[in-house]
């Protein structure tokens, strides 16, 4: 019911009067965009990994390298037109792009061994912004938005284990899904350069009901066997994050900004199949663990510092 009550309050906003714009624009403007993230991302399928593994009384240590840079992480552009229609200053459309590539290492232990494990991780999630900006005074604006987001995620693992028995195994993971938002964006100019802002999504899946698809392959050879788990169904996820920041201009047109981010997307597979072989014989609590790790919900975890600029093509 909280959710609803502040979306009504959002779209009330739109009916009556960008990605956040990070300062005012002036006419009609195309901005570019472009940041550096240094923080920590964290995969729900760490988690789904962890449960999948416990079948086998093997424990997971939490993944290492989850905090470092991203050179190619946020960039994209917004196009504001001009309206000039009482506190309603213009309205926007625009395209952001999130790329994060990790290399991730953790070991983990069983009765009798040791194993070693790495995997290669690319998270990749796409905006499509629309929406307006309301200028109720010279220095503040308020800009109400709905965003469309598509999402992805790439895992592939190496895992070797020492001790008795030992194995060789590798391990496949895809996520997909797309989800309407909707957002709402703040800025505040200091002076005629430096402006604070806040971004926040609030509220979703919102006309456009997430969905997307799930899929899990990991494959063991040991010294005594084999064992293969699958599972694949529906995927869906919703996000929850807020941006607080500032924003000054180095040039004509030309601002360097940097911000503190924190989102969450939370996300689960909905009815996969699973299950799960070990030699000729179904596993039938593997089956159940690939199940509920598929199926429970867990988070995305992204928390940092943003560093960027923007730029603005007068059109």
């Amino acid at each position: 019911m909280k959710r609803y009550f502040v979306f009504l309050l959002v779209l009330f906003a739109l009916l009556t009067t960008p990605s956040f714009a990070q300062g005012k624009v002036e006419g009609n403007a195309l901005r570019l965009k472009g940041g550096l993230f240094l923080g920590s991302l964290k995969t729900d399928l760490e988690k789904r990994n962890f449960y999948t593994d416990i079948v086998n009384l093997e424990y997971n240590q939490p993944w290492q390298n989850d905090s470092s840079s991203s050179l190619i992480n946020d960039w994209g552009f917004d196009y504001f037109k001009s309206i000039n229609a009482g506190i309603l200053s213009n309205v926007f459309l625009g395209l952001h792009i999130n790329r994060f590539a990790r290399g991730y290492e953790w070991n983990s232990f069983y009765a009798t061994g040791l194993g070693i494990k790495e995997a290669d991780y690319r998270l990749l999630y796409s905006d499509i912004n629309l929406g307006v900006t309301l200028s109720p005074t010279s220095n503040f604006r308020i800009l109400p938005k709905y965003v469309l987001r598509s999402l992805s995620q790439t895992l592939e693992g190496t895992y070797l284990g020492l001790g008795a028995p030992s194995y060789y195994g590798q391990d496949s993971k895809t996520t997909t899904g797309t989800s309407g938002l909707v957002g709402v964006g703040f800025e505040f100019d200091l002076n005629d350069r430096a402006t604070l802002f806040g971004d926040i999504l609030l509220f979703g899946p919102f006309l456009l009901n997430s969905s997307g698809l799930y899929s899990s392959e990991q494959f063991r050879i040991y010294n005594g066997g084999f064992a293969f788990n699958y599972a694949n169904g529906g995927y869906s996820f919703y996000s929850e994050k807020i941006s607080l920041g500032a924003s000054i201009v180095v040039m004509p047109k030309l601002r360097l900004f940097v911000t503190l981010d924190r989102e969450n997307m939370i996300a689960k597979s909905k009815s996969p199949v699973a299950f799960s072989v070990g030699g000729d014989n179904l596993d039938r609590l593997g089956t159940l663990m690939e199940y509920v790790a598929a199926t429970a919900e867990h988070k995305i975890e992204l928390s940092g510092l943003k560093f960027g600029a923007t730029y603005d093509l007068n059109l």
